[in-house]
C-alpha cells in the first residue's frame, strides 16, 4: 500500500513531530512506508501551501492519504470537500488518525457520517460565497450601475448566480499560483483563463473565489523569483502524475 502522510504546523513554536509520531504509530515505524508532505509555518486558511498542492498533484499515485486531524489539511470546507471528492474519484482512501473521520474502515458508520457532515458544511460555504457575489451584483444594479456578464466561474440560471465548477476551480488555481510570484499572463494561459478575465479575477479574488490576493505582495514575490531567490517548479510538472 502506498501512503501519503500530510503534516502542517502554522508557527515555528509548534512541533511537527507530534503529528508525525501519531501517524507512524498508526501506519508503521519506518519512513520507508510513508511519503511525507510537510508544510511548516503555514496557515491552514491558505490553500496555496506548496506541499499541500504537491500532494494534490500526485494524489493518484497513492492508495491512502493520512493526516493527524482535519484542520491540518485546511480550514476551508469548500476546498476540503473538493479534495475529498478527488480522492473518491480515484479510489484513494483518507484517514485522520486523531479523529473519527475517514474511509478506511468501510464498516465505520461514524467516520462516514462525519465525512458527509463535512460535505454539507462545504456546500453551505459555497452557497455563502455565491450569495456574497450575488449581493454585490444586486447592490450595483440598485445604484444604477451597469452590470455585464457574471464573473468568470459563474453563470446565471433563473436570475441567480451559479458556480461553474470547472471554471471556478481553474480561477482558484490561477490565483494560488500567481500568489507565489508567477508571471500573470503565462499562468492565465496555462489555466485557460481568457486574458480579458485575468485582471477582474485577481481584483476580486477574495470576494468571488475566497482566496485573498494582494498585488503589492505579488510584486515582492515576483521580484524574488526574477532575482533567482525563489524557485518555482514548472506548472506542467506540478500537474503531472
Amino acid at each position: 500500500m502506498k501512503i501519503a502522510a500530510y503534516v502542517r504546523v502554522s508557527t515555528d513554536d509548534q512541533n511537527e513531530e507530534r503529528q508525525m509520531r501519531a501517524i507512524r504509530e498508526a501506519y508503521g515505524e519506518s519512513d520507508s512506508e510513508l511519503d511525507w508532505y510537510c508544510d511548516l509555518g503555514e496557515s491552514g486558511a491558505s490553500t496555496s501551501r506548496e506541499e499541500y498542492q504537491r500532494l494534490r498533484a500526485h494524489v493518484t499515485e497513492y492508495d491512502l492519504v493520512v493526516a493527524h486531524e482535519l484542520d491540518r489539511l485546511g480550514r476551508s470546507f469548500a476546498d476540503l470537500a473538493g479534495f475529498v471528492e478527488e480522492l473518491r474519484e480515484h479510489d484513494v482512501d483518507i484517514d485522520l488518525v486523531n479523529q473519527p473521520i475517514g474511509t478506511v474502515d468501510q464498516d465505520d458508520w461514524m467516520a462516514e457520517m462525519m465525512l458527509n457532515m463535512m460535505m454539507v458544511f462545504a456546500d453551505a460555504e459555497r452557497k455563502m460565497i455565491r450569495s456574497r457575489v450575488q449581493e454585490g451584483i444586486d447592490g450595483a444594479i440598485a445604484k444604477g450601475k451597469r452590470v455585464g456578464r457574471p464573473p468568470f466561474g459563474y453563470t446565471v440560471e433563473d436570475g441567480f448566480l451559479q458556480q461553474v465548477p470547472s471554471e471556478y476551480v481553474r480561477a482558484q488555481n490561477f490565483i494560488r499560483e500567481v500568489r507565489k510570484g508567477r508571471e500573470k499572463r503565462s499562468t492565465a494561459r496555462f489555466f485557460e483563463i481568457p486574458p480579458s478575465k485575468m485582471r477582474s479575477i485577481l481584483q476580486r479574488a477574495e470576494e468571488n473565489y475566497d482566496i485573498p490576493f494582494d498585488n503589492d505582495q505579488w510584486r515582492i514575490e515576483r521580484a524574488q523569483v526574477e532575482a533567482g531567490k525563489k524557485n518555482l517548479r514548472p506548472l506542467a510538472d506540478q500537474n503531472s502524475n
